[in-house]
């Protein structure tokens, strides 16, 4: 999350190139070159220990300590061997951003690539030094006019920044869109990054107002998980962030390690960029695709489109796709119907997609295109044109361009062929009109601004209110790991699993546990009916340990035991099975449970898995014994609220079965997001828990019930998203009236709440919060204020039940939002007028003077208006520095909270 110099890369006063010489071979050279062809206005030096004078034109010098004074940006260009001594010597001159080109010094299997690579992590600590490489291909600012890289060519300005770690695929995208006159804000590679990582060229780039969106080529994350997560999260806020990932190369320097229960990393990827608000694309095709549509498309309207032909066939393609994707066909008015009939043939049939009949012209083409704009069911149109003689390619794209240019509607164009399509395709690509080769291609790219607008919706639903109060239970929970790994055991017993799940109010079934044949004779007997017997043994108190068919352990099972001869038949058959395969040390006896197969019920796996990446993830599907539960494996990144659990369930075929099936769909599904949220606070509450299955859970007209779990221990693991911080709950007392209250932090399901509190705040009050009169907060700007990642901001609120009426409102809140270096916190608090009084400005400030101490951060900030004198006199009595601010004409409040131990922290305070 660590931002501090990064400026210095894109926007340095100085440059200096190491390595740089005439040489047509010279990467530093080459480097030099395209600064200078760039325009970079700034100081530019050449450094080579060669003797040069110039090089290319640029004053050059023998060493570091020759230059005439110290660079904003380094470029180091130079042989691997000398790369430390040169970061080194770069560090001991304060020079605090040095890019690495030179290759070789990535982690390969040789250990001295590896050498070289930890020289140069040693030689950057200690001066606080940013490297961004090495084996990067450099950046590139067009609106700096910094070429600083080793690309063919520049490229041109744009509203998209990319981040990629392959130099090459980053050449390959200079290329094309250089070739489809398309720019960029940002361009640049990280290869493999010793220090400056993409987490924090993504908070940088969120911040940049010159970048409208962020793509993102990857195939691995370097670092933290969570970092990555936090910061995508972030900038998908504001910005569409797009991912291209490829898997890794299995060459002996990465291998893939899967979490148990996952066949494909895919999916655990796809998992995180949904979770973080991200769009993942397939192919580097639909990457390209992407950026034509983020560069030239206009602000979506919405989801509905209408598509234009010429004929059904390429009509045909498109809706398919679209419909594929689960997208939404526009359904044009009758208005629109009658004008549209006005100049299509009687053999039209109203419906879209529209068929305008081979012997359309660019004229019909475009007033097609203009009636579809105006309709009020579409939110944009894709004209898709096969060429005719009656219908020249360039001129119908001359003419449904003029369409283009005067609707604030997205006309998205497909000009199908290549001798005659190229022409119409520069025309577009001219114009900034978005064009594509395939009508497949044109509704991937559509349906990807669609998928990020549906991401930003989910990610601002608000969520039902739900929490866990059996505090004594989960105590319990963690003893009971604790005793387990204290033991020596990595797994827990069966009979311990089923207490664990009813600690968390999970309901699992009358259960009986024996050691031998007669003792598995007498529960059956006390238990009366169908009994199901299992056999325990060291590979089946593990969870998620199928066979090579992916199917579960079925064999160790005896179902449907009607009469004690069945039950004492069929468990001499499992002790005789178990007893071939496994010691006497390795066998665990046996269960015995009631049969709940019940009517209609049907089987769901469902549980918790750990990832190498990312940590824990929420798994949910179809399950059962005998069948292949890999077919439908749904993640999710917990912690999960109620909205996240029923997006989770809505996306596996359980959901569509229930659908089908049930009388009762909604009070399942709720059913089904409970337990799902009691899971996700499981994986909060203990992190040595590293794997629990539950499977089958049974789900029918009575409920749901845990027929069979297993859970596996480890060492404590850390979620990719912060979990509500619980532990900074406290119970206070108002200090007039005595009203009992909670001083907690905000969360998701306080929107209701959070808009009461706003409109009860009186106009002076939101004009000493906002410095300006402002109006009701939307639903988007509520979502963000109240579901905020606790990673990066903080807010505290005062609630207290309401004293007319059921539910709880809010008295005040404080809110402190820290930058990415953990350095300032800048803090706004607002208590509700008729509160006024009671306390609540102290405690809420006192609440956040001590997180925001206790996390490191270096120094809390605000500002009020000069007429807020009570805010000044808060700020007094709790040890702020008063002073006015005369430029902004506002009262800065500052209190110092932690000393810096570092050069960048003070500088970073100074400025």
């Amino acid at each position: 999350m660590s931002t501090k110099y990064l400026k210095r890369f894109f926007k340095p006063q100085s440059i200096a190139v190491f390595g740089a010489s005439e040489r047509e071979d010279s990467m530093g050279g080459v480097v030099l070159r395209n600064l200078i062809d760039s325009g970079f206005p700034g100081r530019l030096m050449a450094v080579n220990a060669q003797g040069y004078e110039t090089v290319n034109g640029i004053s050059c010098y023998h060493s570091v300590a020759d230059l005439p004074e110290m660079p904003d940006l380094a470029i180091v260009c130079a042989p691997p061997e000398s790369v430390p001594g040169i970061i080194r010597k770069l560090g001991a001159n304060m020079v605090k951003a040095a890019m690495i080109l030179t290759g070789g010094l990535s982690p390969q299997e040789s250990t001295r690539a590896f050498s070289l690579r930890e020289q140069v992590r040693e030689a950057a600590r200690p001066y606080g030094i940013r490297i961004l490489g090495p084996d990067c291909m450099g950046l590139l600012v067009p609106g700096a006019k910094l070429n600083a890289s080793y690309a063919h060519v520049n490229i041109q300005k744009g509203k998209v920044a990319y981040v990629g770690q392959s130099g090459l695929i980053g050449t390959a995208m200079i290329d094309w869109a250089s070739g489809q006159e398309i720019g960029f804000s940002h361009f640049l590679t990280l290869g493999d990054g010793v220090d400056v990582d993409l987490p924090a060229i993504i908070d940088y780039l969120s911040t940049e107002p010159a970048t409208q969106a962020i793509l993102l080529q990857m195939d691995r994350i370097i670092g933290s998980a969570r970092n990555f997560v936090s910061a995508v999260r972030a900038a998908s806020r504001n910005k569409l962030v797009l991912v291209l990932k490829s898997n890794i190369i299995q060459d002996g320097r990465y291998s893939v390690e899967l979490a148990p229960g996952v066949s494909d990393e895919d999916q655990v990827y796809d998992a995180a960029l949904r979770r973080a608000g991200a769009v993942r694309v397939e192919t580097s095709d639909q990457l390209f695709n992407a950026l034509e549509t983020l560069s030239r498309m206009k602000p979506m309207r919405g989801e509905r489109l209408a598509l234009l032909c010429n004929g059904m066939g390429p009509n045909a393609l498109a809706c398919d796709r679209l419909l594929r994707k689960q997208g939404k066909l526009a359904d044009i008015t009758e208005e629109t119907r009658q004008a549209l009939a006005d100049i299509l043939p009687s053999s039209w049939n109203g419906l879209n997609p529209v068929d305008l009949n081979t012997e359309a012209t660019p004229e019909r083409f475009a007033e097609a295109t203009r009636l579809l704009t105006k309709d009020p069911n579409v939110d944009a149109v894709l004209t898709i044109h096969a060429p005719t003689r009656m219908a020249a390619s360039v001129a119908t794209a001359d003419e449904v361009i003029k369409v283009a240019r005067k609707t604030p509607r997205n006309v998205l164009t497909c000009w199908m062929g290549r001798y005659s399509a190229i022409e119409a395709r520069n025309h577009c690509n001219a114009s900034g009109i978005p064009t594509f080769m395939t009508p497949e291609e044109a509704v991937d790219a559509f349906m990807q601004m669609v998928e990020y607008h549906r991401n930003q919706a989910a990610m601002r639903q608000t969520p039902a209110p739900f929490h866990l109060h059996n505090l004594p239970n989960r105590k319990r929970a963690r003893a009971m790991l604790q005793d387990a790994q204290a033991s020596g055991r990595d797994y827990l017993l069966h009979s311990e699993a089923c207490d664990l799940l009813d600690l968390y109010e999970i309901p699992t079934p009358n259960t009986g546990y024996a050691d031998d044949i007669p003792g598995v004779v007498d529960i059956a007997r006390q238990m009366g009916g169908s009994v199901a017997v299992k056999a325990l043994h060291r590979d089946n108190v593990y969870p998620f340990c199928y066979d090579n068919t992916s199917h579960q352990r079925w064999r160790d099972l005896a179902l449907d035991l009607y009469s004690i001869s069945e039950v004492r038949h069929a468990t001499t058959k499992l002790a005789y099975r178990v007893g071939e395969n496994y010691d006497a040390e390795s066998s665990y006896g046996f269960v015995v449970q009631q049969m709940k197969r019940g009517f209609q019920s049907m089987q769901i796996n469902v549980g918790i898995t750990r990832d190498p990446v990312f940590g824990p993830l929420m798994l949910f599907g179809v399950g059962g014994y005998t069948i292949d539960v890999l077919a439908d494996r749904n993640i999710m990144l917990p912690p999960l609220n109620f909205a996240l659990a029923r997006q989770l369930v809505k996306r596996s075929r359980v959901y569509n079965i229930i659908a089908e099936n049930s009388y009762q769909v909604e009070r399942d599904v709720d059913h089904l997001c409970e337990l799902l949220i009691r899971l996700s606070e499981m994986a909060v509450d203990l992190p040595e828990l590293k794997c629990l299955e539950i499977n089958p859970l049974l789900l029918n007209k009575r409920g749901l019930l845990a027929v069979d779990c297993a859970v596996s221990l480890a060492e404590p693991a850390q979620l990719s998203i912060s979990p509500y911080p619980e532990y900074l709950s406290e119970q206070v007392a108002l200090k007039r009236s005595g009203r009992t209250a909670t001083l907690r932090a905000i969360r998701g399901e306080d929107e209701p709440a959070h808009l009461e509190f706003f409109n009860s705040l009186s106009p002076e009050s939101i004009r000493l919060r906002y410095f300006y009169s402002r109006g009701v907060p939307t639903h988007a700007e509520l979502a963000t204020w109240t579901q905020i990642d606790y990673d990066r901001e903080m807010a505290f609120i005062v609630t207290a039940p309401k004293l007319s009426g059921a539910g709880f409102e809010t008295l005040g809140v404080v809110r402190a939002v820290t930058d990415a270096d953990n350095v300032r916190s800048e803090f706004s608090i607002v208590v509700r007028d008729d509160m006024q009084g009671e306390g609540l400005g102290v405690m809420l400030m006192q609440k956040t003077i001590d997180y925001c101490r206790a996390r490191g951060t270096l120094q809390l900030v605000g500002s009020t208006m000069p007429s807020n004198k009570g805010m000044q006199g808060l700020a007094r009595k709790l040890g702020f520095k008063i002073s006015y601010n005369m430029e902004e004409d506002v009262i800065d409040m500052k209190m110092m909270l932690n000393e810096p131990t570092e050069d960048w922290q003070m500088y970073r305070l100074q400025h």
